[in-house]
């Protein structure tokens, strides 16, 4: 039943974003012209859903995308964290049930009793299974999905390369942070 909830939640969550990109359309009609261009627009989409939208004016498509990428992420490592959690129990038990032929004193009703709660730890490992990867499916749906409308349904060219043109607002350069490279992100407004 858990499953089957999971899964149906999980499947509206990725309606709902995908709904948030086509109720966004009109949009574009009340916000202001783009000021990033279209390739600094991929470059945020690809770090982090929603991002490029946002900062391209889709602010609904945008926030549906963030929304979705994070809700299916923040599941995913619930279910990831309670699965590792229940699997060290369930362990913990298997063995105890395995060494009960070798202790002195212990009746099948203890036995019986065992194996049943093992069956039904076993049956939540499987949910948390079953949620774990749905939600991992979900944000590697809504991540691709991001990135094909940041690719083919955002600004136009024109207005990307007038906004290219007119300032580079962001720009990636490598760094040394704290005596280790990497890599600096910075925005101008």
């Amino acid at each position: 039943m858990l499953k089957c909830v999971t899964i149906t939640g999980l499947s509206i969550l990725l309606l709902i974003t995908t709904a948030g990109g086509v109720l966004a359309q009109d949009e574009e009609s009340f916000i202001r012209e783009s000021t990033i261009s279209k390739r600094d627009a991929i470059v945020l989409s690809t770090l982090f859903p929603g991002l490029g939208q946002m900062t391209q004016g889709s602010k609904v498509k945008g926030i549906s995308f963030f929304i979705g990428e994070a809700a299916s992420l923040i599941i995913f490592i619930n279910a990831h964290e309670n699965y590792n959690t229940k699997q060290k129990t369930y362990d913990r038990d298997l063995g105890i049930f395995n060494n009960m032929k070798n202790v002195p004193g212990k009746t099948s009703s203890e036995a019986e009793r065992l194996y049943k709660d093992l069956k039904s730890q076993n049956d939540d490992l499987d949910n948390l299974h079953s949620i774990r990867n749905t939600a991992i499916i979900v944000a590697a749906g809504v991540y691709a999905y991001n990135l094909v409308d940041a690719i083919f349904f955002s600004s136009s060219v024109e207005k990307s390369g007038r906004a290219e043109l007119d300032s580079k607002k962001i720009h990636v350069s490598s760094a040394m942070i704290d005596r280790n490279p990497g890599i600096m992100l910075s925005k101008r407004f």
